[in-house]
């Protein structure tokens, strides 16, 4: 067996992301044993072991700073006056938290009685909130200033109704995990929290996605994913949440799950968030592969939301089927890739996708970059305004609601106030049909699963494909279920 090991299948088995290998050999935890000839990363197995060292003193609460100093320490003494100091740290968080309990039920009891909180009690919830978010994050890896800040300011917007969400997220997740159900990522602006990122609701940090985290601490709403055929309690759990809290919490039943869970009973386990994002695997899936089994890309005439389409509305989407093919000759290369493309194909059906490739934004800024000009997403439309007229996401967020309402457009507006004629335009012109980036970037997290599957396990992945179609007789890319009467009906639960 070959004794050196890319910086990839070190990963693998070692269970560390390339992002979290590069942090340890930034800390001078793990440094690679040297460079090959193009310079990439080799490690050897030996390191392995000190892998292994590293993930059972993370486990054991100890900062990486601590575990640089335990792996260089000898000394049996010296290694044993470090684990008991660090026993007493964790006895006295123990009581800590014990304490911090016993508060937070009083301040539940008085919810539960209808009693209003005092400025005290309020002020327990959100530093309760904030500081197991924060170490929760950590846990994760991320540990930089300007992250746990956005975190911060997400948390100091959150309304009392947002700060009781959590707990009863937190319980709706240990019932899956419990029963073995498989959640989604969620959508609308669930995806862009930095809180249920760290609770570990949400599978992707949102500023890696360029989302406002901010953003979800305006709104009333709460969007899971759930597997399609298990979808009756944690819908229960949702409406119960839903009649409790006045949170318009929702579960929407997904096929795609039934099938990743599945695969998973043949194979196992699979890591997907190991791989990068822009791995020539993944992007260039439809090209090497068909599009046969890839979410997003595979178009099949019998989905439902097509077979109930007005036919007036059917005749502008007589291209989707030339969007498969153009895929299927044209690489992605990135994740915004897809994205862009999905949204700017399924909400604007008339635009001509097989210009993509060579588009350009007609205004120089950067929030244009990614989308080409094509479209704002609203994230991007508020980072605009809010670097324009100095207001903060939550009024950069009214301003755009008002803007964009085509039913009753407001004569003047916060926007006129703009110097820049080109900026202001823009924004006028695009604010009635911004989208939510957060709501999008959840196709990414479907289709990269369905491209690894397709790749690594296409015989066990497409078989399961084909199973959930044949017994449900639908396709795979459904989200909900049909109705008697032919409506679609999203909403899982005891409907």
């Amino acid at each position: 067996m070959k004794d050196w090991l890319s910086i990839g299948e070190f990963g693998k088995r070692t269970g560390f992301s390339v992002k979290a290998l590069r942090l340890y050999e930034e800390k001078g935890l793990l440094v690679p044993y040297t460079r090959s000839e193009g310079q990439h990363r080799v490690y050897t197995e030996a390191q392995v072991h000190l892998a292994g060292r590293i993930q059972h003193y993370k486990a054991l609460g100890f900062s990486l700073d601590q575990i640089k100093v335990l792996l260089a320490e000898t000394s049996d003494g010296t290694l044993k006056e470090l684990l008991e100091r660090r026993l007493q740290e964790s006895r006295a968080a123990a009581v800590s938290l014990s304490q911090q309990i016993t508060s937070l039920e009083s301040v539940l009891a008085s919810l539960t009685s209808g009693q209003e909180l005092t400025e005290a009690e309020r002020t327990q919830v959100m530093e309760s909130l904030l500081e197991r978010s924060i170490d929760n994050l950590k846990r994760r890896g991320v540990t930089d200033g300007a992250t746990l800040g956005k975190l911060s300011d997400e948390v100091s917007r959150y309304s009392p109704e947002t700060q009781a969400i959590i707990p009863d997220l937190r319980k709706i997740m240990a019932y899956a995990q419990k029963e073995n159900i498989l959640l989604g990522p969620g959508r609308g602006t669930s995806p862009s929290s930095l809180v249920l990122y760290a609770e570990g609701y949400s599978p992707f940090n949102p500023l890696d996605f360029g989302l406002l985290p901010e953003l979800f601490a305006g709104t009333k709403f709460l969007h899971l994913d759930v597997e399609f055929s298990r979808h009756k309690e944690i819908g229960q759990m949702c409406d119960e949440l839903k009649t409790r809290t006045g949170f318009d919490v929702v579960a929407f039943r997904s096929p795609m799950l039934d099938i990743l869970a599945d695969v998973q009973k043949q194979i196992g386990p699979v890591q997907f968030d190991k791989f990068s994002d822009y791995d020539p695997m993944i992007l260039e899936a439809a090209q090497r592969l068909g599009a046969r089994g890839l979410y997003a890309i595979e178009w099949n005439e019998r989905v439902h939301a097509w077979q109930n389409m007005p036919e007036s509305l059917k005749a502008s989407k007589k291209n989707w089927k030339a969007f498969e093919e153009w895929h299927l000759q044209h690489p992605m290369r990135s994740p915004q890739d897809l994205i862009n493309l999905d949204i700017l194909f399924e909400h604007w059906s008339e635009w001509d996708f097989k210009n993509y490739a060579t588009a350009t934004a007609p205004v120089e800024l950067p929030e244009l970059t990614e989308a080409r000009g094509y479209m704002l997403y609203r994230e991007d439309w508020i980072r605009i305004v809010m670097r324009y007229l100095g207001v903060d996401v939550l009024a950069a967020r009214e301003i755009l609601r008002q803007v964009g309402n085509l039913n009753n457009p407001p004569r003047t507006s916060k926007l006129d106030e703009i110097s820049d004629e080109k900026i202001k335009k823009l924004l006028k012109m695009t604010a009635p049909g911004t989208f939510a980036k957060s709501h999008a970037v959840t196709i990414w997290w479907y289709y990269k699963r369905t491209a690894i599957l397709k790749n690594l396990w296409p015989k066990e992945y497409l078989a399961a494909v084909d199973r959930w179609e044949a017994k449900n007789q639908m396709v795979w890319q459904e989200f909900g279920y049909p109705l008697a009467d032919g409506t679609y009906h999203l909403k899982a639960g005891g409907v």
